[in-house]
């Protein structure tokens, strides 16, 4: 695999970032506070499905078992669509 340029990268990481950014702003809106379906959906645009949840959830612990789960998650999430991103690039 090649790897991604810097700039390309760091593109496709605002993208992300700004793409989540909507997404909570949209959910939140007239003070509503961001629910559980409305996060599964979030997960479910990149691809992490129940099996994936899963697999996350027994791993994280193998690897940092004192980690913020939701911070972890949210960086997987970017990551997830920045990679999108690439990939619809390419």
């Amino acid at each position: 695999m090649t790897p991604v340029p810097a700039t390309a990268l760091a593109e496709a990481l605002r993208e992300a970032f700004d793409r989540l950014t909507d997404f909570v702003v949209v959910q939140t809106a007239g003070d509503r506070e961001l629910e559980l379906a409305d996060v599964l959906c979030l997960q479910e645009s990149v691809g992490i499905d129940d099996d994936a949840r899963a697999m996350f959830a027994s791993r994280l612990d193998e690897v940092q078992p004192d980690a913020p789960v939701g911070a972890v998650l949210l960086g997987v999430l970017l990551g997830l669509s920045a990679a999108q991103l690439q990939a619809e690039r390419a």
